[in-house]
């Protein structure tokens, strides 16, 4: 379920890329620096589900495999 959110969020991420030169053109300099500012933030975002979802992982496969030696 994780990843379904993630690449709902990816999704979004490259929506707002195509449409940054659009909004660079046409919108006002605070509007556009708004909008590079949600864009960097959703960027950074999805990087940080990233790292949380491959902590997840990594913490999910060392829990299953540690057996006990007694």
């Amino acid at each position: 379920m994780r990843l379904v959110w993630l690449a709902a969020i990816t999704v979004l991420a490259v929506v707002m890329a195509v449409f940054t030169p659009y909004v660079l053109r046409t919108e006002s300099t605070w509007q556009a620096a708004a909008w590079l500012v949600m864009l960097a933030a959703t960027v950074t975002g999805i990087a940080v589900l990233i790292r949380a979802e491959l902590l997840f992982r990594r913490l999910d496969r060392g829990s299953g495999s540690d057996v006990s030696g007694t």
